[in-house]
């Protein structure tokens, strides 16, 4: 993330990355604590994997640590904006020869198998601030596709 970089999500977004810190400041790091103080009992370091993967896994709990915090502090919550327009935190429904629907979200929200897709996915972007019953061309592997915009909630 750069300096003056904004982090666009919505407010369940946010509260979600506020929950995961919480939850790898407490019970991870716990855990991960335990875990080396175990493995520093059992006697000589230099030859322990399971002491190595303990300090591995805890070095990378902390950058996450550190990554989520930042994200919070640039977060910008993004309000219920016009709603004949598409944007981060709606509901799209697609047609071509089928009918698609998608969750507009943050990058960190998305999880295409449950239909969220972030608003700077190929398709994020081009349907973001389209009209019910505009037609957007979005490039796939298998070549352009065209949608029509059937429904903003």
């Amino acid at each position: 993330m750069g300096i003056n970089e904004v982090y666009e999500t919505t407010k369940k977004g946010l509260e979600k990355l506020v929950e995961e810190v919480r939850y790898r400041e407490n019970e991870l790091r716990k855990k991960i604590a335990t875990q080396l103080s175990e493995m520093r009992s059992q006697g000589d370091l230099r030859e322990n994997d399971g002491y190595s993967m303990a300090v591995e896994e805890q070095h990378i709990n902390e950058e996450k640590i550190a990554e989520l915090r930042e994200k919070i502090r640039k977060a910008k919550v993004v309000k219920d904006q016009d709603k004949n327009k598409v944007g981060l935190g709606d509901t799209v429904t697609l047609r071509n020869s089928k009918v698609i629907t998608y969750e507009i979200t943050s990058e960190d929200d998305a999880n295409p198998l449950e239909g969220k897709i972030s608003h700077k996915s190929p398709i994020g972007m081009a349907i973001m601030g389209k009209k019910v019953g505009e037609t957007i061309e979005i490039k796939t592997p298998k070549g352009v596709t065209e949608y029509t915009i059937e429904k903003i909630a």
